[in-house]
């Protein structure tokens, strides 16, 4: 299960939804949160009314954007006890989720200061973008060299002692692309 701000059309939504298969489910939690506190209590309401359990085979991430913001990345340091309670796993990008995009793309050059310069980026590489734009066609072919660039990216903030949350550039979503794989080859 996946829970990201922004809902059906939110640029997380519309990549995700191209991973579930008959066999894999990929539900979005419900909710218009987009702060870190709001969006845990809409996934754990929805785990509760849902009756999920860990148990079930169920990976569950809340997908966050640190948008470089030091009171945001607080607020996403003090939901980590209660994520670990419901076996939630915090995944970020920094500045913005369209990084993960970008790492398609190149491997290097990919500090950015806001998430809109991200974007723009993505706009000068693809000739457009927007923030409720399907990009999955366009990149699911350099999908192996963005998880590279995103691991060997996080090994490094890692290796060097650095804090993932504040790192520029950094995005954990390889990790829910590897859950997805690991499911799909034990099936």
């Amino acid at each position: 299960m996946i829970c990201t701000e922004g809902g059906k059309k939110s640029s997380e939504y519309l990549y995700f939804r191209h991973f579930a298969s008959r066999d894999l489910r990929i539900q979005f939690s419900s909710g218009n949160s987009t702060d870190p506190e709001g969006m845990l209590e809409d996934l754990i309401n929805y785990i509760n009314n849902e009756d999920i359990k860990s148990e079930d085979e169920c990976k569950i991430f809340l997908v966050i954007d640190t948008d470089l913001n030091e009171n945001r990345i607080k607020k996403i340091e003090e939901i980590i006890p209660k994520c670990q309670k419901y076996n939630i796993e915090i995944i970020t990008s920094a500045p913005t989720f369209e990084i993960w995009y970008l790492m398609h793309y190149r491997k290097n050059k990919l500090k950015f200061s806001t998430s809109q310069d991200v974007k723009k980026e993505l706009e000068k590489i693809n000739g457009i973008y927007k923030e409720n734009m399907d990009m999955y066609q366009s990149i699911i072919e350099m999908l192996e060299e963005a998880k590279k660039t995103a691991l060997n990216i996080d090994q490094k903030i890692i290796n060097d002692n650095e804090d993932l949350f504040r790192s520029n550039p950094h995005t954990s979503i390889y990790k829910i692309i590897v859950a997805i794989e690991e499911y799909k080859n034990n099936k």
